[in-house]
């Protein structure tokens, strides 16, 4: 190899294990270090640390061997059969169970997922029930594990052996070596109870690439389909234990079952079954108390029966997290079509990417909730920030570390990818024409709205009943956490300004008063389609026009502004508080101006030569009220409650609708933002209104006639909501992507948790002035700025100091940066404990009592 190649190989591997030290960095403390952090499978399990060990759970029909290939279980799937499956309890920090309802194959499988409180070792317990009437029913179980190996990686080992002790003990067991976990072993344990039909099989793959090593089922089957004669025959696997980069350990029962599989570094015990066992029934009995307190429920919402509904949503919510790394597809060719000045534009702009060279990046890593498990398990910008919103009320560090990750992934310019398919195994979710992220492409920055409430929290304006934070244990660390996220979060604001404004040249007709900065438009525009905004086929001008403005770009603009204004002043920056309160009144002037048509809000658009107003009654007139750009004594807020409450428009049975019922569009096309009711934006519009309503008057203390309007509909729209989103879990076992305006009925993704949890949230509102901030919207102030101050129960002050560093030995094969993956090595398993915090409520508990 020349000198330059040598060189080049270096630089790449430097980048490359620069990325690793970075991730490292990102890792969360030791209790987040493991988790079912593959949310596509129906159980998965990972560390947050990439280029590691890959986990994951499969079962299949017992009865044959070509049934089994034929019924086996890996990935979440739409059409699966299954009854219902989730998580009916979960904590990101601690664990929790999820049934599996599948009536296909006549069994329940619960896999109950516990760790211990370093986070150095954790256990699933897998059960099986028969359905009635199946007592004798065969389940094949396959546990999987792979080791990922990318070209740059530091040396790596697991072999697995047999241990053969049917009818109890330990079935298998696995050793492995990898740097950055440090030397491990897991084990599968049986149950003496359990009838098992077959040896314990231990197949061990000596070698899977790595665009193969995620494909667990793939691999899987061709190694059964391998073995003939008699033994293909058989429903076990080759038993072929060994070294190898994948292993499959099966066993099969016939009628219930239990199983654990356990997982410890060298240095700690395993969680045997009987501590998994008393862990996880500990973690059952705490749960709802836990729920209850971050989560209350006001009437007519007490029952029991929305206990469990309260619970399953935040646990799946917390189920669908996911820690992601790869490579993504970019275009980053910056055409001339992509400044979309012409008319035609879309045609101009796909022929423009049809040409394009597309880039793949360096590996990027991710942790985000993601919106549904079987149909975008992946992470989504506009989703992320709805789903923060109660993660927030949960686990305030949980929430900062997946809004960090999200801001790691900005580019020198601001932009951030609307969608985050990051390597072959989440692009194999995705059609091929949509993988390509552009750089020209923006997402609604619903990130910013974490912004006012976490503000909020950190102040002591607003109560904090959720895990222990570290972020909460001192005036400096709050300080320093927006200090760290506000360059990164104002230039992305910065990006969206600059790449989606409007064009004020003399080139458009513009309504008098209108200037730069009342306008901006989302760019990837089609005739019947505009998915950057979020609302994908929600009707605009046809044909678009490059002198188009569109409403709800400019109060994305308007409500970004008001929370960077409002951490601006936080931190003390005076003149970027200025500049951002300017923002803001441009916003609402542009509002006024350019998008209020004396009836409604409208885009805008140039027709003939001349400026005109596209009104389309729905969810997009409704942005400058969900966003926080309107006041109780607003001249429009009358006529915007109009609308919302019109039983001929937006007002359905189950919430508004995203389209109104009288418009030529509702229902028609691919009907998606056509009528739907969609949670997310219900939560933002019963949370305002309720705000609305209980602001205080500038010139009474009583409410006016407009806010008591307001609060009404806020209590009638938030009982509607919460009711539709219960019934269809409570018959279908799912919550749903959307509902039905007409029936109230889940339609489109099932299992689609995401934002619909959202509606958590509503279910502990309350409509007078004393009841607290637990309905705060996002969009709110904060009511103190300055240092924060810690609201503390009187005599309850406990702070627990625990010091844990764990040091192992890496390889040195970079200095400096060894030396500092070597220190954070140590540091990411002790971290949280190294500074235990004063939880605001109960004096500083971290676990469930």
């Amino acid at each position: 190899m020349t000198a330059a190649g040598l060189l080049s190989l270096t630089i790449l591997y430097l980048c490359c294990l620069a990325r690793r030290v970075e991730a490292l960095n990102a890792t969360a403390t030791s209790w987040s270090t493991w988790g079912p952090y593959r949310p596509n499978l129906y159980f998965g399990v990972r560390p947050q640390v990439p280029d590691t060990l890959l986990m994951g759970l499969m079962w299949a029909s017992g009865d044959s061997r070509s049934k089994m290939l034929s019924s086996l279980r890996d990935t979440c799937e739409q059409d699966d059969g299954m009854q219902g499956y989730g998580w009916t309890y979960y904590d990101t920090r601690l664990g929790g169970s999820q049934t599996i309802h599948d009536t296909q194959l006549q069994i329940d499988l619960d896999t109950g997922f516990i760790k211990s409180e370093d986070g150095k070792s954790w256990a699933v317990r897998i059960t099986g029930t028969p359905k009635a009437g199946a007592t004798n029913v065969k389940t094949s179980l396959i546990v999987h594990a792979a080791v990922e190996m990318d070209e740059f990686s530091l040396p790596k080992s697991l072999g697995c052996e047999n241990q053969s002790l049917r009818g109890g003990g330990v079935e298998a067991l696995c050793r492995g070596e990898i740097a950055e976990l440090g030397h491990f072993e897991f084990q599968v344990v049986g149950d003496a109870r359990n009838k098992a039909l077959h040896d314990t099989a231990v197949n061990s793959v000596l070698k899977v690439s790595e665009d193969e090593i995620w494909k667990a089922k793939s691999v899987f089957t061709s190694q059964a389909k391998a073995v003939g004669g008699s033994q293909g025959q058989s429903v076990a696997v080759e038993d072929k234990p060994g070294a190898g980069n994948m292993h499959f350990i099966q066993t099969t029962f016939e009628g219930p079952f239990t199983l654990t599989l356990s997982y410890r570094t060298v240095e700690v015990a395993f969680l045997d079954p009987t501590a998994a066992e008393s862990g996880l029934d500990s973690l059952q009995s705490a749960f709802p108390a836990r729920a209850d307190k971050v989560f209350p429920r006001a009437a007519p919402f007490e029952q029991d029966k929305y206990a469990r509904f309260s619970q399953a949503i935040i646990s799946n919510l917390l189920g669908g997290l996911g820690f992601f790394h790869g490579n993504t597809l970019v275009d980053d060719s910056q055409a001339p079509a992509y400044e979309e000045t012409e008319l035609n534009f879309w045609e101009d702009a796909a022929t423009a990417m049809a040409n394009a060279t597309i880039t793949q990046t360096v590996p990027l890593t991710l942790l985000s909730h993601t919106p549904s498990r079987p149909f975008f398990p992946r992470g989504f910008l506009w989703d992320e920030g709805f789903h923060l919103l109660p993660v927030l009320e949960w686990d305030l560090d949980l929430a900062i570390s997946v809004l960090q990750s999200w801001f790691n992934l900005i580019d020198t310019d601001g932009w951030i990818g609307r969608e985050q398919i990051l390597g072959p195994e989440a692009r194999s979710r995705v059609p091929p024409a949509f993988q390509v992220q552009y750089t020209h492409y923006a997402n609604p920055p619903t990130l910013l709205l974490l912004l006012p409430p976490l503000l909020a929290k950190l102040t002591g304006a607003s109560r904090y009943t959720g895990h222990p934070s570290t972020h909460l244990s001192t005036p400096a660390s709050a300080t320093a956490l927006l200090r760290d996220l506000y360059p990164r979060v104002a230039r992305h604001y910065a990006w969206f300004r600059r790449t989606q404004a409007g064009n004020f040249t003399s080139a458009y007709p513009r309504p008098a008063g209108a200037a730069d900065g009342h306008g901006f438009r989302w760019r990837g525009r089609t005739p019947q389609h505009t998915l950057t905004s979020g609302l994908d086929d929600y009707p605009r001008a046809n044909p678009p026009h490059p002198g188009e403005l569109h409403l709800d770009a400019l109060a994305w603009v308007g409500a970004a502004a008001d929370a960077l204004r409002q951490v601006a002043a936080f931190l003390g920056e005076e003149g970027d508080e200025v500049l951002y309160a300017g923002h803001v009144e441009a916003a609402k002037k542009g509002l006024e101006v350019v998008h209020w048509d004396g009836e409604r809000y409208c885009d805008a658009t140039v027709e003939g030569g001349q400026f005109a107003r596209v009104c389309h009654e729905g969810y997009l007139s409704l942005f400058p009220l969900l966003l926080g750009l309107m006041d109780a004594e607003h001249p429009n807020l009358g006529k915007v409650l109009d609308l919302v409450g019109d039983e001929a428009r937006l007002w359905s049975p189950f919430g508004l609708r995203s389209l109104s019922a009288q418009d030529e569009n509702y229902g028609e096309g691919e009907d998606y933002w056509r009528g739907a009711v969609w949670v997310n934006l219900n939560v933002l519009a019963v949370r305002r209104l309720r705000e609305l309503g209980l602001e205080p008057g500038k010139s009474s203390r009583e409410p006016t006639a407009v806010q008591k309007r307001a609060t009404a509909l806020a209590a009638e729209l938030r009982e509607r909501v919460v009711n539709t989103v219960f019934a269809s879990w409570e018959k279908t076992g799912f919550f749903w992507e959307q509902y039905k305006d007409k029936t109230g009925e889940g339609s489109h993704s099932r299992a689609f948790t995401g934002w619909t949890a959202c509606v958590v949230l509503l279910l502990g509102l309350q409509f007078d002035k004393t009841t607290g901030e637990r309905g705060d919207d996002a969009t709110r102030s904060p009511q103190s700025s300055g240092p924060p101050s810690l609201t503390i129960s009187i005599g309850l002050v406990v702070v627990v100091v625990a010091v844990v560093l764990l040091r192992r030995p890496l390889w040195v094969t970079v200095g400096k940066l060894v030396k500092l993956w070597d220190w954070r090595k140590g540091q990411a398993s002790g971290r949280y404990e190294q500074l235990e915090v004063i939880d605001l409520d109960e004096g500083g508990h971290d676990r469930y009592d």
